[in-house]
């Protein structure tokens, strides 16, 4: 799958959330809502920097999980409850991708 996405990683300086690519710095986002406090901008911002990892590490889960969900059920200990979450994950890999047709 093509990530459209400016590459990470991405970093926060102050309230702004940075990608560096080719020795470039770009502001991909900038955290400056003035009804939030400098802590809940400066942890949006944080939020905001770990989306690439985020997203990265949620589709390595998914994938071993997929195949985890392929083992026979006699060999397994997988739940509904699995099921739901397995699901969950694709829906916001989904969202995060703009595949959510």
């Amino acid at each position: 799958m093509q990530t459209n996405h400016t590459p990470g990683p991405w970093t926060v300086s102050g309230r702004q959330v940075k990608s560096i690519d080719h020795g470039k710095r770009y502001t991909v986002a900038t955290t400056n809502n003035a009804k939030f406090t400098d802590e809940a901008n400066a942890s949006n911002a944080w939020l905001i920097a770990a989306a690439p990892d985020l997203l990265k590490a949620l589709k390595a889960l998914t994938s071993t999980a997929r195949t985890f969900r392929n083992v026979p059920k006699d060999e397994q200990e997988w739940t509904s409850i699995d099921d739901d979450a397995l699901e969950s994950a694709f829906a916001a890999i989904a969202k995060a991708t703009g595949n959510n047709t």
